[in-house]
């Protein structure tokens, strides 16, 4: 009887499993991720709190308000972003500078840790507060409790503010910002959304009275639009008391307006809009299918959710194929579902064309959109997609005991603002394995109509406008849209392909030599052919493994004549493959694998690097083999990208940034051409790419001369066989190691330069100071502190007093290939008038540090923000492989990193005022500054 009832048992839950995600199922609503705590104030603030114990020591929080420039009157255009940055100058708790000051203090630097943003419908906070002390995590509760209902907005303040808002939207002024406010209007039709950018009018924020600013403030920072997401390594209940403390005294003001949602008028008509600009790089198109924003509540939402995905992603696999077809009709295309703003989705195909074929572009997307409606998709294309989806979901579940609170803090902001879904990555997982295998090709193939609709579409063509005459008409091109439902299409048919990428195992070489540093924990394995394999076993990811294989030499072994051929052979292998598959033959056969590796050339070394998992650790390795051994040379696909490169470089060569950039780069390259990054047409046509393979077969033939370094989860007992096999069949000799050669490639000292580019009434300003000097990793560290002291100052001057500049910085370290240098740069934008008073400020910051040394509170500061940024990288595999693989390939220890510590926190003002006396000299600098091309000095 009791083996009769467990079968029962046994049958009943086999039965409910093999049932899945039935219709009810579906009904349901998707639960929030059950590791996250959630409550609300009676005042109506929500709060979502979650433990997570990476990083150690460390709380992320954030401030959610719904409420953005959608919230602004018309005499308020830009203030909500205006309130923003006054949430920095000065609040109940912490006066004008004194906040950042003090978080800088506790090592939250400003910009990357301490930030916010502001956006149609919102407006977030973001801060990362350090909590081995209890007065910081009190505090950083103080300061977002300030932000929510205690900031001062004193008038004197707020006209301080408003330079610095103006720097902010001169920085954004370009060709892009021209081109998205003659579009958006458009794509936006008849919405409020066309009339409030959040950068708002610069007449508002130049002029408008503080009672509007503070009326914006009043009205919407309000408890019941408001939500704190707190996580990190702090109990949930400790940090619960702490928000009610905090947060359960601020009020909802009487008579408050009410908070609108605001929609994006659907219309039946299509738009065209062509927009042309003499500085647009290139003809860009962007097709929008508009959509009604879908909801995200239940597991019926979820699955349209990944219906979508897999949509978008199998168009975009048939567009990559296109493009590569010589005299394809558009450069590159891509195609995907998203969301524009709060209430408007959109499926769209956006993608670059050459000239001429503006026309011969969009029939091409209207085409592969009316052969997926006609005949919808294969089931090997599907099945590829599926793999893809479902190997995504499983990394986030092996990894999720590992993931760093930063990471997980925005699906719960998100969830608040959006309603987006918060399930987290094991529910993910689950629904992932059940309802995937379960999606039929008629599921996918019938949403196609859903997103490919014959109206309330939006067309947006941006040219440069030498192109303007010979693009087609507005009405030629609305004409061909209309008309796409009448293009006739046949089925797609695709290459069958292998699964396996070598048809034949390597016979493996052997392991001759296996010797372990304790300190590091550090496994060198030397192989019979010469290469050495270093191994770092870590256990601070589940499922990763990254790896660098590198050897000296590169571009420099060649002569000039060969320059161009040499510097595109990696890239040559890049477009044209390995073995017998083309690139995007080589990704169908790697869908849901976690193998990504990459050959590259550079002047002075070539490398294969990339990560992969446990489980895919073999199939990376035969990827490695084959880059070594077997480049593929394929004509058509290098001439198609040799042709798609010259239009590209031909529409950029309009653009003032590019322009500037290419300027830029010939000065620091002292006119050297073997130093310059970018090319012309004539240039790209001397490459000889018979010879360029037969360079990259030469910088990869001696497997002798390469060090390659792994790290992550490795387990050497498994993975030695295997790399043995791979790595140690590969040829090489030990007697011909080659070492780079020196090619003079040294910026240009005592100089200036002046570069005119653009329309825009914007100025850029580089200070580069550079020379000869012994490489010292404690000096390398004192010139990295003197960057960060100084970017300190200068924000606090250029900024702060003078409201010059919306961002600057400064930044310094030494080098040792291909010899012993110094470089530190100093790089702000501004506007042209006050360029000169500027740089005058500039160098009375560096003057004062020469003479009296860094203010000591200053020297705390990037101490203690080095310090946790140390504790932090510690644990991370990257830094881990980046320092050992600096140490393998300098020369160095394998356990000099771990004196990284005394040399971070070991730096001292004195050695921090001889950096600034050693290396910021006028002799050593090249002074670079941009100017709008009409400008008179």
């Amino acid at each position: 009887m009791k083996i009769l009832k467990r079968f029962l048992v046994l049958s009943l839950l086999f039965l409910i499993h093999s049932v899945g995600y039935s219709q009810d199922k579906l009904e349901e609503l998707v639960p929030l991720d059950d590791k996250v705590h959630t409550g609300q104030l009676e005042n109506g603030l929500k709060y979502y709190i979650q433990y997570n114990p990476k990083p150690e020591n460390k709380l992320e929080l954030r401030l959610a308000l719904k409420a953005g420039a959608m919230q602004e009157n018309e005499n308020q255009l830009g203030l909500a972003h205006f309130v923003e940055h006054m949430a920095f100058n000065g609040s109940e708790h912490f006066e004008k500078n004194e906040l950042i000051s003090y978080l800088q203090s506790i090592g939250v630097a400003f910009g990357s840790d301490l930030n916010a943003y502001t956006s149609f419908d919102e407006t977030v906070y973001m801060l990362p507060i350090p909590t081995d002390e209890e007065e910081k995590l009190n505090n950083g509760f103080q300061v977002m409790r300030d932000w929510a209902g205690g900031l001062l907005l004193n008038a004197e303040d707020i006209d301080a503010e408003r330079g610095i808002v103006v720097e902010e939207w001169r920085t954004g002024q370009g060709v892009s910002q021209r081109l998205r406010d003659a579009y958006l209007p458009v794509l936006l039709h008849e919405s409020r959304y066309a009339e409030r950018m959040p950068i708002g009018k610069m007449d508002i924020i130049r002029n408008a009275a503080d009672s509007l600013v503070r009326q914006f403030y009043q009205d919407w920072y309000r408890p019941d639009l408001m939500a704190v997401v707190a996580v990190g390594d702090v109990a949930p209940d400790k940090v619960e008391k702490m928000i009610k403390e905090y947060f359960s005294d601020l009020e909802n003001p009487t008579n408050a307006p009410e908070r609108e949602y605001y929609n994006v008028p659907a219309h039946k008509e299509n738009f065209v809009k062509i927009i042309t600009d003499e500085e647009a790089p290139g003809i860009q198109v962007q097709l929008y299918y508009k959509q009604e924003a879908r909801p995200s509540n239940s597991y019926e939402d979820y699955k349209g959710r990944i219906l979508r995905t897999m949509f978008g992603g199998m168009i975009t696999q048939r567009l990559d194929e296109i493009r590569q077809k010589p005299d394809a009709p558009f450069i590159f295309a891509g195609a995907r579902y998203g969301n524009l703003v709060k209430p408007l989705d959109f499926f769209t195909i956006s993608g670059v064309v050459g000239p001429g074929k503006l026309t011969d572009g969009l029939v091409s997307f209207l085409t592969e959109n009316q052969r997926v409606v006609q005949h919808g998709f294969t089931q090997g294309e599907l099945e590829r997609v599926k793999r893809s989806l479902l190997n995504s979901a499983e990394k986030s579940y092996k990894e999720m005991d590992k993931v760093e609170s930063r990471t997980l803090v925005g699906r719960y902001v998100s969830h608040f603002l959006n309603s987006s879904f918060a399930d987290g990555p094991e529910n993910r997982h689950r629904f992932y394995q059940e309802i995937i295998p379960k999606i039929t090709l008629e599921e996918v193939n019938g949403i196609a109509k859903e997103l490919i609709k014959e109206e309330n579409i939006v067309l947006i063509v941006t040219a440069p406008e030498k192109d303007k005459e010979t693009l087609p008409k507005e009405e030629a091109l609305l004409a061909v849209l209309e008309n796409a439902s009448a293009i006739q299409t046949t089925p797609y048919k695709e290459d069958l392909l292998r699964e396996e990428l070598m048809l034949a195992k390597p016979t493996p070489g052997k392991v001759v030599d296996v010797t372990r540093n304790e300190a590091v924990n550090v496994t060198t394995v030397t192989l019979s052919n010469g290469m050495k394999v270093y191994f770092k076993p870590t256990d601070y990811k589940n499922d990763e493994i990254i790896f660098t294989a590198s050897s000296e030499g590169g571009t420099s072994l060649y002569s000039m004549e060969d320059h161009y051929s040499g510097n595109y052979a990696g890239t040559a292998i890049n477009i044209m493959g390995i073995g017998d598959f083309s690139p995007s033959q080589l990704k169908k056969v790697l869908a849901g694998k976690n193998v990504q590796v990459t050959p590259n050339i550079s002047t002075y070394s070539e490398s294969i690097s990339g990560a992969t998992t446990p489980g895919d650790f073999e199939m990376a390795l035969q990827l490695i083999h084959l880059y070594f051994t077997s480049p593929r040379m394929d004509k058509s696909l290098w001439e198609v990208f040799l042709a798609n490169q010259k239009n590209q470089l031909e529409s950029a060569s309009v653009n003032p940034d590019f322009q500037f950039n290419k300027r830029v780069n010939e000065i620091i390259s002292n006119g050297n051409p073997r130093g310059r990054g970018i090319y012309t047409a004539d240039q790209l046509d001397s490459i000889d790419l018979n010879h360029s393979l037969k360079i990259y077969e030469e910088r990869f033939a001696n497997a002798a001369d390469f060090n390659l370094l792994f790290t992550g989860n490795i387990d050497l007992e498994s993975m030695l066989p295997l790399v043995a096999q791979y790595l140690g069949s590969l040829p090489g000799d030990p007697s011909e190691k080659e070492d780079f050669i020196d090619l003079g490639l040294t910026p240009p000292q005592d100089r200036k330069e002046t570069i005119k580019v653009g329309v825009d009434d914007k100025s850029q300003v580089i200070l580069y100071f550079s020379g000869e000097t012994a490489y010292d990793l404690k000096k390398s560290q004192q010139l990295s502190y003197l960057g960060e002291i100084l970017t300190i100052k200068l924000i606090e001057t250029l900024r702060e007093e003078i409201g010059g500049v919306y961002g600057v910085g400064a930044r310094g370290s030494l080098s040792r290939v291909p010899e012993e240098r110094f470089n530190f740069s100093i790089s702000f934008p501004c506007g042209p008038e006050s360029v000169d008073k500027l740089k005058a400020a500039v160098w009375e910051q560096i003057q004062k540090i020469q003479e009296e040394g860094p203010d000591e509170a200053d020297l705390e500061k990037v101490r203690e923000t080095k310090r946790l940024a140390l504790e932090e990288n510690m644990k991370r595999n990257g830094f881990w492989h980046g320092q050992l693989n600096a140490a393998i390939n300098g020369g160095l220890p394998l356990d000099t990193v771990l004196g990284a510590e005394d040399r971070v926190l070991g730096v001292t003002a004195d050695q921090v005022k001889e950096a600034a006396n050693t290396y910021l000299q006028k002799p050593y600098l090249l002074e670079i500054t941009r100017y709008p091309a009409n400008f008179e000095e």
